[in-house]
């Protein structure tokens, strides 16, 4: 590689490139040394001048396969822009979606043919319009890296590839909660089960999962009946719990609350201090270090962190679970969207604006509320039909 120069300097070698230019337009050298020997120097040369040419993400062939690719790639740059949760979403779509099929392919043998084959396998597969449009996304983003500045290839093979405009909009579907549904789930996990609190929660504020298993006493204010959100509890593979800030600035929000919510909230505060008193030294306390993980210790330790005095745990101080809930509910046909899909309806339904909704449920505008969540009931069309009907009597 006629790019690196090796030197020796006193009694050991060094090795040198150039790097580009400085901001003046004068040439940037790189150097280092320290090397016993000429050959060590220039091996190490090669490495660093790879590195450089490739994003410093530590890839030193140019022979590269996806999967090494997009591997450094998710570690060495998208970790130091994106939170943990969404990293770790990102690499369960590598790791589902990419790697099992293009993860051997070389970075250079990548073709819009090849390409698309991939992207029909993963539609018959049945993914969702939504996963596919991320995976697309993802490797779109990846392949804009090993043009520049990685320069791996000279142009993104993926801008020819589209995904399916038949692909089904959603494989979950958002369904609404009946009143009769919902009874039947509070007989089935009464106050004072797991469950209850969480449900209530849901059913009365339409929070998302992870903002009401992360809700502490502290943030729900009794007097101005309202409920401070600030952070939310999120899951990550083999780490755990951690306490988290909102998935998006507008997510930093309070609701009001209604006064049925506040006096099950009040009598499952007293029924906590007394499951605390009765489990005595077993009660388990929940405690966050300093980036947000969540420990589980009894009476008897007390580690590092703060302690978290959660709204929704179990009789013995434990975490509600987050798959456990969604479990029961996956028993009965729902998941935890169906409370927000509901309550944003039921909401719609009875003369709320979309732009009040939208500032309840966290969202930045009113259109993503439209969409995602405002169900076109049988109430909504009747009361679109009656308003034309009148506006055909006032001719």
């Amino acid at each position: 590689m006629a790019q690196v120069r090796t030197r020796k300097r006193g009694k050991t070698f060094s090795y040198i490139f150039e790097a580009g230019k400085t901001s003046d337009g004068r040439r940037k050298v790189v150097e280092k040394g320290g090397f016993a020997t000429k050959s060590e120097a220039y091996k190490a040369g090669v490495a660093a001048y790879n590195d450089y040419l490739h994003g410093n993400i530590g890839i030193t062939s140019e022979r590269v396969t996806l999967k090494d690719f997009m591997s450094a790639w998710l570690e060495n740059v998208v970790s130091a822009n994106v939170k943990p949760s969404s990293l770790q979403k990102y690499q369960s779509h590598f790791n589902n979606q990419i790697a099992p099929h293009l993860g051997e392919v070389k970075v250079q043998d990548l073709t819009p043919a090849l390409l698309d084959e991939w992207m029909r396998k993963l539609l018959q597969s049945g993914l969702a319009k939504k996963t596919l449009a991320l995976t697309h996304a993802l490797i779109h983003n990846a392949l804009n890296y090993a043009v520049y500045p990685a320069q791996l290839i000279s142009s993104n093979p993926v801008v020819y590839i589209k995904v399916p405009k038949n692909a089904p909009q959603n494989i979950i579907e958002r369904k609404i909660i009946t009143p009769e549904q919902f009874n039947a789930l509070l007989e089935k996990y009464p106050f004072g089960t797991p469950f209850y609190i969480p449900l209530m929660i849901l059913y009365h504020t339409g929070m998302r999962l992870g903002e009401v298993l992360g809700l502490s006493w502290s943030d729900v204010d009794f007097a101005g009946k309202r409920i401070n959100l600030h952070q939310q509890i999120t899951y990550r593979n083999r780490l755990g719990c951690f306490l988290t800030t909102p998935k998006t600035k507008s997510s930093n929000r309070y609701i009001l609350v209604d006064d049925f919510l506040l006096r099950e909230l009040e009598r499952w505060q007293v029924r906590q201090a007394e499951n605390e008193r009765m489990h005595g030294n077993s009660y388990v306390y929940i405690y966050a270090d300093a980036e947000g993980h969540l420990e589980r210790m009894s009476k008897l330790f007390k580690p590092g962190g703060e302690k978290v005095s959660l709204v929704c745990t179990r009789g013995n101080g434990q975490l509600v679970s987050r798959d456990s809930l969604m479990r029961t509910l996956r028993l009965v046909g729902l998941n935890a969207h169906s409370f927000r899909h509901t309550h944003a309806t039921q909401l719609i339904e009875n003369g709320a604006t979309a732009k009040g909704v939208a500032g309840r449920l966290g969202h930045t505008n009113e259109l993503i509320t439209q969409n995602l969540y405002i169900h076109n009931t049988f109430k909504l069309q009747e009361e679109t039909v009656a308003i034309f009907a009148r506006n055909l009597q006032t001719r």
